[in-house]
Formats: C-alpha cells, structure tokens, sequence
C-alpha cells in the first residue's frame, strides 16, 4: 500500500494562516487516524476536509500536497483507482513545482504512482516511474548506496513481469552486488536477494544458473552457522 505523509509541527499564535494551518494538521492527523484504524470512508471525509481549508491557498502547497497524497492512499484503498491515480499525479505535480523535479521528496510521489500502476498490471507506466526514482536517488546518494537495493529489486520485478529477462537480470545483479559491498558476501540478508533471483532465473528458464544460485545461498547459509573464532 501506498506511504502516508503526515506534517507535524508547532503553531505558536493564532494569526489567520497559523489558525489556517493548525485546522489543516488537525483534520490531515484525524484523516491519518482513521486511515490506520481502517476507517478509509472517514478518512477520505478528513483528508477533503483538510483540502477544503486550503482552498484559498494559491500556488502549490506543501500542506496540499501531502494531503493529496494521503488522500490518493485512501482510494487506493477504497479501490477507486482513477481517483487515486488522480490526487497522486496531482502531489507530485505541486511537489516538483515546489522542490524541483529532481529533488529527493519527488521519490515518494513516483513511488505511490508507480505502486498503484504495478497493482493493476499497468506495468508499462510503473517501470519509468520507478527508473526516474532510481535515477534521483542515486543523484543524491551515489550508485552503489544500499538505499538503492530496494527500487533495484522492484525495477527487477517490473521489468521480469514485462518478460524483458536481460534488464530484470541487470537489476537483480545490481541489487546484490550492492548488498554484498555493504554486508560482506557472507551476510545472512543476502538470502532474500538471492532468493529472488534464484525465482527470476527460473521463470527465464535458466535452471542451472539458478541452480547455482541456490548453491551460494547453502554456502551463506553454512558460513552462518560455524561457530565464531575465539579472540
């Protein structure tokens, strides 16, 4: 499911935009309520409430902008696809208006985008939603990051869903590499990356290769379980 985002702060006086602000928390963290108790139909009436006190606002908004995105959340929920695909285009729009478009807060925009789409199948618009995110994260962070293994791993997966085999392979090697020069080759987190590209290998009707995966994930899991050396 789609990430919440929730803005807090301090509202120290009472003049017309701080009141302004503080009704909007107020109803955005009752919307945030609702949301985790389940109760997407209250949640949804508190997330446009929150809209509706913004509506004098002009320009993009930040407070809008993470309302639209809980708001988008709650369709996706509610399984009102076509509302949700419309309030999450329209967050991102006022975030990289705001931010610019390469700026890291654009990742959680693209990212709920692109979730919603994998959801319905719609695999072609998710996967250069999840490229563009890749691409400003690694701006950001640099290409070897281990924050960059989980867009790696969902890329891998978009992209085997399409059958495009070699790029998905790219990803799923990408995304190991990088967990093994931030773990060690021999740290028992490794096994879920090798666990689904030993799957990856299998439906690309590689066998032995993945057969050989497998082999790497027994000698993991051995290295793990011989006793430590005395100091």
């Amino acid at each position: 499911m789609s990430a919440l985002i929730l803005v807090l702060g301090m509202v120290m006086a009472s003049s017309p935009v701080q009141a302004e602000t503080e009704s909007w928390k107020t109803l955005n963290t009752a919307g945030m309520l609702a949301y985790k108790e389940d109760d997407f139909v209250l949640a949804k009436e508190m997330f446009h409430r929150a809209l509706n006190v913004l509506e004098e606002s002009t320009g993009p908004d930040s407070r809008a902008a993470t309302t639209l995105n809980n708001l988008g959340a709650t369709h996706e929920a509610l399984g009102e696809y076509e509302q949700a695909e419309l309030r999450y285009r329209h967050a991102l729009t006022q975030i990289e208006t705001i931010q610019g478009p390469e700026h890291p807060d654009v990742v959680v925009g693209l990212n709920n985008l692109a979730s919603l789409y994998f959801s319905q199948r719609v695999f072609e618009k998710a996967e250069p939603l999840w490229h563009r995110a890749l691409s400003i994260s690694e701006q950001f962070l640099g290409d070897t990051h281990p924050h960059l293994i989980q867009t790696l791993l969902t890329l891998g997966l978009v992209t085997q869903a399409q059958k495009k085999f070699d790029r998905a392979g790219a990803y799923y090697l990408r995304a190991i590499a990088i967990g093994e020069r931030s773990l060690g080759a021999d740290h028992p987190s490794l096994i879920p990356l090798y666990e689904r590209y030993a799957s990856f290998l299998r439906q690309a009707g590689r066998n032995e290769d993945a057969l050989a995966v497998d082999r790497r994930m027994e000698a993991i899991r051995d290295a793990n379980q011989r006793p430590s050396p005395p100091e």
